[in-house]
């Protein structure tokens, strides 16, 4: 046994309750909406995904004259409240997705619906770089000096994670296949209490969004090493690149509105022309700009390209790294 994020646990997509089928579309999608829209958040309120969708709700319900209702469907990992997205057939009902949407498939090898083909993409709403933090304490004042610390004592630095098969879990995956270190892998029950063990100093290091660092980066309780972003970003303009620092790894926290697959076409492109009209919004341009939530191409087009690149991306990892959740 490697390290603790190499066991395979049991996943908690088991015992999932049958969502309620709402009635088919019964009026021309000319008409739509006809009723109100709901935006199914797979989490608890309060999170990222949450936020986010409340932040474009009031601007979101003026564009399509409708109310715009939040309904938080959390459990089983964002498994519980997909399912019911996947499965709804009224017309006006979507799913707002993260990037874990794109990992499940990759470590569980038994999902009540299919993330790539239940659902079509409408848009993003923007991303988050990811940042390779770690303890002040920690030596380590480069990303190169990282890896050669982690290399000199194989599974001895260790990485806190969201829990096993999470997106905070399969980055520390990932920079060890590319630079060939050896991590342990800690799994928390969410990144918060991680990213508190890493100010505490019970941990070594760990992946984290800036948006979830915001505090501890600002109080300078944790070290910023690199971003896996294509180029600096605005919020740390010091910090380089991991490709700066020799390692080619790209990788943020995105968000994005999916309609179920039965969704039809002329409803999905003008959810997508009403979403676009609520992000452009200078209400919602100043809260995303005061999250550090980074602009992103938006439609139907860019948000395929990048679910089917995370999708290969992340099954490829899962697979080379071994980590699965059944």
């Amino acid at each position: 046994m490697h390290s603790i994020s190499r066991r395979k646990i049991v996943g908690a997509g088991a015992g999932l309750a049958a969502a309620p089928f709402a009635p088919a579309l019964a009026q021309p999608a000319a008409n739509w909406p006809s009723r109100p829209v709901r935006l199914i958040v797979p989490y608890a309120a309060g999170g990222p995904s949450d936020i986010l969708a409340r932040a474009v709700q009031a601007p979101l319900q003026a564009a399509l004259g409708q109310p715009i209702v939040v309904e938080n469907r959390p459990g089983g990992g964002a498994i519980i409240g997909t399912e019911t997205a996947a499965r709804a057939e009224d017309g006006h009902t979507f799913l707002v997705a993260d990037s874990p949407h794109t990992i499940i498939p990759a470590v569980q090898a038994r999902v009540p619906y299919d993330p790539a083909n239940d659902f079509r993409p409408i848009t993003l709403f923007g991303a988050v770089s990811m940042v390779l933090m770690v303890n002040p304490a920690l030596p380590a004042r480069s990303l190169a000096e990282f890896i050669a610390s982690a290399k000199a004592r194989p599974d001895a630095v260790t990485f806190g994670s969201s829990g096993v098969g999470s997106l905070t879990h399969l980055l520390p995956e990932w920079l060890g296949l590319i630079t060939g270190a050896k991590f342990t892998t800690v799994p928390y029950r969410g990144s918060g209490p991680a990213l508190l063990d890493v100010v505490a100093g019970q941990i070594n290091a760990i992946f984290s969004s800036t948006l979830s660092a915001a505090g501890p980066l600002r109080d300078n309780q944790v070290r910023p090493l690199a971003v896996a972003a294509p180029s600096r970003i605005p919020t740390l303009p010091e910090v380089p690149t991991m490709r700066e620092g020799g390692v080619d790894l790209v990788c943020g926290n995105w968000w994005g509105v999916l309609a179920p697959r039965s969704t039809p076409p002329q409803v999905a492109a003008r959810l997508e022309s009403a979403l676009g009209e609520a992000i452009d919004h200078p209400a919602v341009r100043d809260r995303f700009v005061a999250l550090g939530i980074e602009a992103r191409p938006r439609g139907a087009a860019p948000f395929a390209e990048l679910l089917s690149a995370e999708f290969a991306t992340w099954a490829r990892v899962a697979r080379d790294a071994g980590v699965s959740v059944q």
